[in-house]
């Protein structure tokens, strides 16, 4: 087993290839933002899907592949396509290759029999800009504390953690997770925004 790269308060870091750590950690719903295979950085030269295969026996998947990459997605096994969600920036600005794509879709995958129906809640989550860390693909952490918080169970798994925000966001919403990550200097500025303290609501 690979030793935590960070570990603290429900929350761990791995830092090493998914394909290699993710048989050995088991979790109740995987959210994560994979390459898009863009070519945007080193660790961006493909959409990889071969890391659907090694995962533990979550509930549901959430994956954002980016738009070019939809019909791309296999349905992993033992799941089955169940909803895509919408997250909507407003007022981005990320080019598409037809024009500005200020969309994010979240292709969401269950386990056959199982319910991910929430009462009164919104398929889709208007997002503004927020706190964007330093990462090529950032993602604004109130959309990602919207997804999070649409999935029950109690650990959040992101196999492509990038800069911590899925961990962040379950933090925040105090949730356990554990992120997985390849590129060291990624763990690093993850594990500084975690160790930011939640100020309780009064």
């Amino acid at each position: 087993m690979t030793t935590p790269y960070y570990e603290r308060g429900g929350i761990t870091i791995y830092h090493g290839d998914c394909r290699e750590i993710l048989p050995d950690v088991s979790s109740d719903v995987v959210i994560t933002d994979p390459p898009y295979g863009f070519r945007k950085a080193d660790w961006d030269s493909e959409f990889p899907t071969d890391w659907l295969t090694g995962l533990s026996p979550s509930s549901a998947i959430a994956i954002m592949p980016g738009i070019n990459n939809l019909m791309s997605v296999p349905c992993p096994d033992g799941f089955e396509y169940r909803w895509m969600l919408s997250i909507h920036i407003a007022n981005g600005m990320t080019r598409g290759l037809m024009g500005f794509g200020n969309w994010i879709p979240v292709l969401v995958y269950a386990r056959p029999g199982s319910s991910l129906y929430r009462c009164q809640q919104d398929a889709t989550v208007v997002s503004i800009r927020g706190d964007m860390p330093s990462h090529p693909s950032p993602k604004p952490i109130d959309a990602m504390r919207w997804l999070v918080d649409r999935f029950e169970g109690e650990t959040i798994l992101d196999p492509f953690m990038g800069s911590g925000t899925t961990l962040r966001a379950a933090k925040d919403l105090g949730r356990k997770a554990i992120g997985i990550e390849i590129e060291e200097r990624y763990c690093e500025i993850a594990a500084r925004r975690l160790e930011q303290e939640v100020l309780a609501l009064v």
